[in-house]
């Protein structure tokens, strides 16, 4: 990409936030592969670096698609993208259209501000109905659609007990509707991260997490196959590293876990949030965004394809 265009795609993206921007750099990144662990390979597709928006919005630490070209990406400054991705040869993202950024909005239809508005997690049900979690003043939050003013969906005596900035990272929403929250760290010293389920109008506890070291869940999505991942990071010296974990989930049972994917310590940035889908080829694959907590300006989108 020649330095004309690389000026032109940056002076585009500060002056209109909201035009279609396209083919910021891209490449192959090899595979993923630690077989001392018996993690089977996994190919990285593309990592591809989200133009710079303006006013925070790349702080992105959620991410939501069916189909790896349309998604909805949450920024944890209380807006959501939406776009559309470009896929060229292989499937590998060429390019994003961002077609507007939208305030999310309380109950009495105001836009959030402060703390209220730390967005963390996010979930699309079947109706289209959108579901935001938050970690400052921990909740979930239902939106019939972008725009629209958050409904109350109540709350589990826990949620004010989890610590502020480390509370409800993860959500999901099962092939019936059903809401899992899980937070980043537990509300009191017990065995694995507990988690929250919405059925019926009610939150209840649900199944336990697994520890795995020092990984801390950050994300998660139900995939195709019916089975739950979990997007986990951990922080080393040497920079985030992070992992995904699958499991199958009957009501509040969890299987045992299965690490389909393990990053090297400083490999990719802060990766916060995880869409699972599966693509024209049939393969299931995870699309990943980063939370630009260093202040780059940019956040990468990291596309992979599992090999089982």
């Amino acid at each position: 990409m020649t330095l004309f265009r690389r000026l032109l795609i940056a002076l585009t993206a500060t002056l209109l936030p909201c035009a279609a921007l396209a083919e910021p750099d891209t490449y192959y990144a090899g595979v993923v592969q630690h077989p001392a662990t018996n993690i089977p390979p996994v190919q990285v597709v593309s990592r591809f670096q989200i133009p710079q928006m303006s006013g925070g919005v790349n702080d992105f630490s959620g991410i939501a698609t069916t189909d790896g070209v349309n998604l909805l990406l949450l920024s944890d400054h209380g807006f959501v993208a939406e776009a559309r991705l470009q896929r060229g040869y292989g499937q590998q993202i060429t390019g994003m259209q961002l077609r507007r950024v939208v305030l999310l909005n309380d109950e009495h239809g105001h836009p959030l501000t402060g703390s209220l508005h730390d967005s963390e997690g996010i979930a699309v049900a079947r109706d289209g109905s959108i579901y935001v979690s938050f970690e400052q003043h921990n909740r979930v939050v239902r939106y019939p659609s972008l725009g629209a003013s958050a409904q109350d969906l109540g709350e589990h005596i826990d949620f004010e007990r989890l610590r502020a900035g480390r509370g409800i990272e993860a959500l999901a929403v099962d092939r019936n509707g059903t809401i899992y929250a899980i937070p980043e760290r537990p509300a009191r010293a017990t065995y694995g991260f507990p988690s929250y389920r919405l059925q019926n109008g009610e939150w209840t506890g649900s199944f336990r997490l697994p520890e795995d070291g020092n990984f801390l869940p950050v994300g998660a999505d139900f995939g195709p196959d019916g089975l739950l991942y979990v997007l986990e990071r951990e922080v080393g010296v040497g920079g985030h590293r992070s992992q995904v974990r699958r499991f199958g989930i009957n009501g509040r049972a969890i299987s045992e876990p299965q690490v389909v994917m393990r990053s090297d310590f400083g490999q990719f940035g802060n990766l916060e949030g995880l869409s699972v889908f599966r693509d024209w080829s049939g393969r299931i694959r995870l699309l990943m965004v980063e939370d630009d907590d260093l202040g780059r300006g940019t956040s990468e989108l990291v596309d992979v394809v599992l090999n089982r």
